[in-house]
């Protein structure tokens, strides 16, 4: 039997099932504000969960921060979001991530319907997925890495040097050239390597790659950077799906 990972964002849900490596994907359009909203997620999910066991349930969007795992203390999850994040909204609900290999604790919030359905219908725990970014890149023992995660409308900038994690920041954008602009404050606060190798991920079918790696070529300060881009569906396979320890 195959494994179902599900993975929302405030406007859409992926229902991704995943058999001896092969994926299938279903996107659809989540409308919380209409009638019956919670009826009409949970259709398809239950008709996904009769041939498929539940692996993932993951969450993406970009208030979260990272905390020491030494001192961290479940209890004061709201102080620990307040100081990067500011006051959690409302219905808003705080939830936290070990990452094992780095020994973080990534802090984020969900929308109270989304922690009510996982507990109520499917009897799990809405992890993020940042979290199994991070917890890939652990994987990898890169000594000197810049990864992007492309969303719909934001990215996340990670970066590694001397194998060391100096940051994971999520920031909006409307085009590529916002993303590059950061890029390049990131190089330059952190003193990066001129050459250095860039990993893209996207987490969506649309991101135009050809573009941004034309345009990346028009700054010199990129133009020793070895870019390598991973589709969606490559992202999806090997991240998203992927079963990580939580402990």
């Amino acid at each position: 039997m195959s494994s179902l990972n599900l993975h929302f964002t405030e406007t859409t849900l992926l229902l991704l099932a995943q058999e001896a490596g092969d994926l299938q994907m279903t996107a659809l359009p989540l409308e919380t504000d209409k009638t019956f909203a919670r009826e009409r997620r949970s259709a398809p999910i239950k008709e996904a969960l009769q041939n498929n066991v539940l692996n993932n349930c993951l969450w993406f969007g970009p208030d979260y921060t990272l905390f020491p795992r030494a001192l961290f203390d479940p209890n004061q999850l709201a102080a620990y979001y307040t100081l990067n994040q500011g006051v959690v909204g409302a219905q808003r609900h705080l939830q936290y991530q070990y990452i094992p290999a780095l020994d973080l604790v990534l802090i984020y919030s969900i929308p109270d319907w989304l922690n009510d359905f996982a507990k109520d219908e499917l009897q799990v725990e809405v992890k993020h997925s940042v979290g199994q970014l991070l917890n890939f890149v652990a994987q990898q023992h890169y000594q000197d890495r810049v990864v992007l995660l492309l969303e719909a409308n934001h990215f996340v900038l990670l970066t590694i040097k001397n194998r060391q994690l100096l940051s994971c920041t999520a920031n909006e954008y409307q085009q590529s050239t916002d993303i590059f602009y950061f890029l390049l404050a990131q190089q330059q606060k952190l003193q990066l390597a001129s050459a250095v190798q860039l990993d893209i991920y996207a987490a969506t079918p649309f991101f135009d790659f050809e573009t941004f790696e034309q345009t990346m070529a028009q700054f010199k300060d990129f133009e020793q950077y070895l870019c390598a881009f991973y589709a969606s569906n490559i992202y999806q396979n090997t991240i998203l799906c992927a079963s990580f320890e939580d402990h």
